[in-house]
């Protein structure tokens, strides 16, 4: 099936900040829509936006992408027999940099997303499944929800140093049950805020952003909403954390600014140890700086038998990083989100190098999001086990991933 038009548009996202989204017209009147979220806290090696740059919306305006995407993306593919692997391939080639910077990572992906959407419809198959094909899976598995609770670091305002306090369901038999324990704990959070008077105002990425006196009494006011559902769903919830250090870390220092103390790595390190052995943390993502590489490996070496060391800032879903940090044992997990590195392709080449090396993979949204669902399918294709997108009050990507669910079981069944 041939492409036949590729336009592209500026939509708004969850921030109210320009988005790109790009639609894509195959013959006999199919066409699809693939919208790119943007991040407020950027690994500084991450492939690079393209933005104007210019006093309308504070320099987000997306112009400059869409004239790329129209009169320089879309004569390269209309008119070519569709094949998202292959055109990804020459749209990489076509920009030329290692960070995107010609023509810009939001760009690219835009149009990347476009095509896998469009092959997979092109097949008669649903997303995930086309991917779950490139891959080389003859099965799939639905992802862990990492959901937010409490919204802290740049994406709130309040004393949180910790940018994301997550749960993650445990015991639960499916993605619709996992999903349902941390949506009644964080309502249950919502009540006690509301006993004691705090306000329930969210962050963000939709988690609670009042204040607390610290991250302690954040957690012990996690716990109890835990405790509480736990005794009448007999489900629970363990913690995750995204510290996002590498906003809190001062270069020329080597230090971080946790309130009102600088900290040494070796210090963060142990205050994670403390954390660790007083409330029940799965996972600690970001929990140093992106270019503190050398503490990483002893941070992984000290906790790797107790929690899951995650790189996001550290390896921006990059397959060179991902190899450096496999090799220097710093990571066990690896954050993916796919405007980090510009094309779908990339993305899946990130999760199965990862895979490779024996990390862990988490599909992540971004703290300015779409409507899109890409990620959900891709979490499921690529079977990467474990997935970040926000808080119960930004549901989109759960509720695909619901649907995705009964429809592997309706297959099942009807097998």
């Amino acid at each position: 099936m041939k492409i036949q038009r590729i336009l592209a548009r500026e939509i708004f996202d969850s921030s109210g900040w320009p988005a790109l989204q790009c639609e894509l017209h195959l013959e006999k009147g199919h066409y699809v829509l693939a919208s790119v979220p943007a991040g407020s806290s950027v690994g500084a090696y991450e492939a690079i936006e393209l933005r104007d740059g210019t006093d309308r919306f504070n320099g987000k305006g997306l112009s400059k992408a869409i004239h790329t995407i129209e009169h320089i993306i879309a004569p390269l593919l209309v008119e070519q027999k569709l094949s998202a692997v292959d055109m990804d391939q020459r749209l990489i080639e076509l920009d030329g940099t290692p960070d995107k910077s010609r023509l810009g990572a939001n760009t690219l992906l835009a149009v990347s997303m476009a095509l896998y959407k469009a092959e997979a419809v092109a097949e008669g198959i649903e997303l995930f499944e086309f991917i779950a094909a490139l891959v080389g899976a003859e099965t799939v598995s639905l992802p862990f929800p990492l959901v937010e609770l409490i919204d802290g670091g740049v994406h709130a305002d309040n004393n949180v140093p910790i940018q994301e306090m997550l749960l993650m369901p445990v015991g639960a038999p499916t993605f619709r049950s996992a999903f349902e324990v941390t949506a009644l704990v964080f309502h249950e959070f919502g009540n006690i805020l509301k006993k004691q008077g705090r306000s329930t105002e969210v962050g963000q990425e939709g988690g609670y952003a009042c204040n607390f006196k610290d991250e302690r009494e954040a957690f012990d006011l996690m716990m109890e909403a835990i405790e509480h559902v736990n005794k009448k769903q007999s489900l629970s919830c363990v913690i995750a954390l995204d510290v996002a250090s590498s906003q809190l870390y001062d270069v020329d220092k080597g230090l971080y600014k946790w309130h009102d103390r600088w900290l040494t790595s070796d210090e963060m390190i142990h205050m994670y140890e403390q954390l660790v052995a007083q409330y029940p943390i799965y996972s600690i993502e970001d929990g140093l700086a992106q270019d503190d590489w050398a503490s990483w490996t002893t941070l992984t070496r000290t906790l790797q038998d107790k929690v899951q060391i995650v790189g996001d800032d550290l390896l921006v879903t990059n397959s060179t990083r991902i190899l450096h940090a496999s090799e220097d044992k710093a990571v066990t997990a690896a954050i993916i989100k796919p405007n980090q590195v510009g094309t779908v392709t990339e993305t899946l080449q990130a999760i199965m190098l990862c895979k490779e090396r024996g990390l862990n993979t988490i599909v992540s949204h971004r703290s300015s999001e779409t409507d899109d669902t890409f990620i959900a399918d891709l979490a499921v294709g690529a079977s990467a086990g474990q997935i970040k997108a926000g808080s119960c009050k930004r549901p989109v990507k759960y509720n695909r991933l619901l649907v995705i669910e009964d429809t592997l079981t309706f297959q099942v069944f009807d097998t």
